[in-house]
């Protein structure tokens, strides 16, 4: 038995450099093949470094090698070219399925046209007579078809030409001239134009039909929407005066007990300052006293000096100082720890969909999307960003007021600066953001994109993971394509199975260490969340592939 020949395809052979087949080969000394014109113009950025580098194992190489091109790489390209040529003339042969040439004798080609006049079907090759021929240039070509029996008039056998709107049937023309005389008539294009109009208007209808339905869904939505935003702001508004009555009668209480308490304290105060100067006035006395020599007068003025004050009464010193009851403090308490509660609630879990009613199971669930509206809304007013083109790669160009940056794969004359990426396609926002929370959204096209964050000392000279977004500890990323995504961070990725958004959201509680991106459309949903400490104000960034883009979304009217 022959041994199987290995399947050798241009896609084996090319160039890592334009992603395209070899053109005119050449071979460095590491081993690596490239198009002589795409290596040479990789040199040629790299000429201001003075450095030859390998693009895919990165050696180098001084001084610059001459190239020569590669004999034998470009002689078996051309074999697989010329194999893939005759494999498509194979293909051109008429299948079970194809229409095949009425002309051809051996084995039959596909036909490219069938021709109503001579009711035959002709491939490319038979074709040339009807283009070439004047008498044969008005015969009518249509797409090649097999039912050419379908076409002609079992009775006359002539090709059908009328259609008889009375009998809803098409006609000949010997048919249009007997027993169709005096019938509605018209011509084949006729009916069909007015059949498609009459299609068309229908489907029309349909469509207005459906819009108005949507219109109504709309406008019932937002009824309902009006409707829960005046009853929770009711709600709200009851529960912000309910604590403020609170508060109001709490302090109230603590001021009347404090001046009750004050009072107590000076109605003993007072008694107690006059006893302390009648017994000093006593002590003088007896100081002097017991000067005398008069033992006899001593004796009998000293017991005057000792008779207790008030009979013996002395007044009660201690005062209560808890100013509330032991139950209303622990309510007070209770209630202390729920607001708590509430404010560490993470408000972005709850997705938002239009139908709010049916995910707010509990009042936990109501809050956690309310509060995530509300706090979307007021961020994305206050942190307005844009690109910073000291940062782009040169095949980024940036527009829309630095707001949209595009990968038009054309190398842009940007000055150097040492905060711009090399090698990777990818550009940072100017705005740091710290300190607080944050969210924005953006839209993405073409291949794929990556949306993130990084601190501004991530790598922006060098080939590798150091500067790729979510390939290093310095940056958190987010990979979309049209297929799949990906999470990325310190050169560890989590597969993502959603749904392709094309809109992403990004929330960022800073203070908090939390990171997370939205799949956006008439819904959000969480796609990933990163939970981190960051320790430096991050930067938004995005890399993009050939032919995408990356556009900042206005949520603040005023933006727009």
């Amino acid at each position: 038995m022959a041994a199987a020949q290995p399947s050798i395809s241009e896609d084996q052979h090319r160039c890592t450099v334009c992603l395209d087949v070899l053109k005119k080969p050449v071979t460095i000394p590491c081993g690596h093949s490239y198009c002589m014109n795409c290596i040479n113009g990789y040199w040629d950025q790299l000429a201001i470094a003075g450095r030859c580098i390998c693009p895919q194992c990165r050696m180098e190489f001084v001084p610059r090698p001459k190239l020569y091109r590669n004999t034998t790489l470009h002689g078996l390209l051309e074999n697989i070219r010329t194999a893939a040529s005759n494999i498509t003339q194979s293909q051109s042969y008429a299948g079970p399925h194809d229409v095949p040439c009425d002309v051809c004798t051996e084995r039959k080609q596909k036909a490219k046209k069938t021709c109503m006049t001579c009711m035959a079907s002709y491939c490319e090759y038979h074709l040339q007579p009807h283009q070439d021929t004047e008498a044969l240039k008005t015969h009518k070509l249509e797409k090649p078809t097999r039912h050419l029996k379908a076409k002609l008039c079992p009775k006359h056998q002539e090709v059908l030409k009328m259609y008889c709107r009375t009998d809803g049937t098409c006609i000949c023309l010997m048919c249009a001239i007997t027993e169709h005389r005096s019938h509605d008539m018209v011509t084949l294009d006729m009916e069909r134009v007015e059949k498609q109009k009459v299609e068309m208007k229908k489907r029309t209808e349909e469509k207005e039909r459906k819009l108005e339905t949507l219109k109504n869904s709309v406008m019932r939505i937002q009824n309902s929407a009006d409707k829960e935003i005046n009853e929770n702001d009711k709600a709200f508004t009851s529960i912000l005066q309910s604590i403020t009555r609170l508060w109001s009668e709490v302090m109230a209480l603590i001021i009347d007990h404090k001046q009750k308490k004050v009072r107590k304290a000076e109605e003993i105060i007072k008694p107690l300052e006059k006893e302390i100067v009648e017994l000093k006035r006593r002590d003088a006395e007896l100081a002097q006293l017991s000067q005398t020599d008069d033992h006899v007068h001593f004796i009998k003025t000293f017991p005057s000096l000792c008779v207790p004050l008030q009979d013996g009464v002395s007044p009660n010193a201690t005062i209560n100082e808890d100013f509330l009851p032991n139950t209303l403090k622990k309510d007070l308490s209770d209630l202390q720890r729920h607001l708590e509660e509430i404010s560490s609630w993470e408000f972005v879990k709850t997705s938002v969909t239009g139908e709010l009613g049916s995910q707010c199971h509990n009042v936990t669930g109501f809050l956690h999307s309310f509060s995530f509206l509300f706090l979307f809304s007021f961020h994305s007013d206050s942190c307005p960003l844009t690109l910073d083109h000291n940062t782009a790669h040169r095949w980024l160009q940036l527009s829309e007021r630095n707001r949209k940056v595009t990968n038009n794969r054309t190398v842009l004359q940007f000055p150097d600066h040492p905060d711009r990426f090399e090698f990777l396609p990818q550009v940072l926002c100017r705005e740091a953001l710290s300190g607080t929370r944050f969210y924005w959204e953006v839209e993405w096209s073409g291949d794929w994109a990556v949306v993130g964050v990084a601190y501004k000392g991530v790598g922006r000279k060098e080939l590798n993971s150091e500067c790729r977004l979510g390939f290093n500890d310095k940056s958190w990323s987010l990979s979309c394509s049209n297929s799949k995504y990906s999470a990325w961070h310190n050169n560890t990725n989590i597969e993502i199975s959603a749904p392709c958004f094309h809109r992403i959201g990004v929330y960022l509680d800073w203070p908090a260490g939390s990171l997370l991106f939205y799949g956006i459309s008439n819904t959000m949903t969480l796609l990933h969340r990163f939970n981190t400490s960051f320790t430096e104000p991050l930067y938004p960034g995005f890399g993009l592939g050939f032919d995408s883009s990356v556009t900042f979304c206005s949520l603040n009217p005023s933006d727009q």
